[in-house]
């Protein structure tokens, strides 16, 4: 047989094979990949040009059947024996059949179930224990966790922070692709068998620590908007945040944050004039103002001192045609002005 496939991006493969001139297709949705033990046991050999493959433990994997969705489990059990488990639903029944014998012994007793006692079919070929991309992937994946196993040393006698910080990240890449095989086993995906979730950050303590690892990074625009504003209405400066991010590591970078300000600033400048003015006793003429009802304002003799005050009449009567100015105003005529006083 060969394989259509784009694994492990995506956890669907296709199987084609031909027999008296005819193509046949199947699939197969891998849900855990599993991976071989220290003795792993190959399938048995009915005749004698029969292949025979290597068989993973912890194997799951999801095909079709005579119109039914199987999903086909190994388990290596005690006394070094394989169970082969077959489980498939008829309405809301969910039927389970299982055998330490063969993998085609388990494929003949669901045939029986289903009343298809004629039909031979191939154990191996049913489980996909022939596709040689899994069989590659295994062994990929053995062989770098050997590799790494031998000259790694523990973590806690890396002294020096980047190797440290070196192996976190090789950990970091280790736990996303044990997640998304979880992600895939448990079918936290769409139609075609493409992941429709993501992990974005692991934390964890290490010596005393916070570390995180970050994943997906989708909003984190949407996010260092909402610290910029929560740290100006907290009227959180620079070197406050600065502190607050070396004791919270889930926090954004400080450079990140004042990145974001300024930049929201710029927008906000574009959209927004600003102008400076003068308030010039020629252009406020105080009899008009005085004519306001200020009469009913009381003032302790504690409060007298130096000030000056301005109604807001007035105070509009400047603000608002620097607002209708320029190529981009802020207001046009027509506009209603909400005031808020405070």
């Amino acid at each position: 047989r060969f394989f259509i496939h784009n694994y492990p991006n995506n956890a669907r493969i296709e199987a084609c094979y031909e027999s008296n001139g005819q193509l046949y297709y199947s699939y197969y949705n891998v849900i855990s990949l599993g991976n071989y033990p220290a003795n792993p046991k190959l399938t048995q050999k009915t005749r004698n040009h029969m292949p025979q493959y290597l068989v993973s433990d912890n194997y799951i994997v999801e095909t079709e059947v005579a119109k039914k969705i199987l999903k086909c489990k190994t388990n290596y059990v005690v006394g070094s024996k394989i169970c082969y488990v077959i489980s498939w639903k008829e309405g809301r029944t969910e039927w389970s059949i299982n055998s330490t014998k063969s993998s085609t012994e388990v494929i003949n007793i669901f045939l029986q179930k289903i009343n298809q006692k004629t039909s031979k079919l191939s154990g191996p070929r049913v489980f996909g224990f022939d596709i040689k991309p899994l069989h590659k992937a295994r062994l990929q994946i053995e062989y770098t966790c050997s590799k790494t196993n031998k000259r790694n040393r523990p973590l806690e006698d890396i002294t020096s922070p980047s190797q440290q910080n070196k192996r976190l990240n090789t950990f970091g890449k280790d736990a996303q692709n044990a997640i998304s095989q979880l992600i895939t086993k448990h079918k936290l995906t769409d139609l075609s068998g493409k992941p429709i979730v993501s992990m974005r950050h692991i934390n964890f303590n290490f010596k005393k620590e916070q570390v995180k690892i970050k994943f997906s990074d989708s909003n984190t625009q949407t996010e260092l908007d909402s610290v910029v504003r929560a740290c100006d209405e907290a009227l959180l400066g620079h070197d406050g945040y600065r502190h607050l991010a070396a004791v919270a590591p889930t926090l954004f970078h400080e450079y990140l944050v004042a990145d974001r300000r300024n930049k929201i600033n710029e927008i906000m400048k574009n959209k927004i004039y600003i102008q400076s003015f003068n308030i010039d006793n020629k252009q406020f003429n105080m009899e008009n103002s005085i004519n306001e009802s200020i009469d009913d304002i009381s003032i302790s003799n504690q409060d007298r001192g130096n000030g000056v005050y301005r109604s807001i009449s007035t105070l509009l009567k400047v603000l608002i045609p620097i607002w209708k100015s320029g190529e981009n105003p802020t207001i046009i005529s027509g506009d209603i002005l909400y005031l808020k006083l405070g």
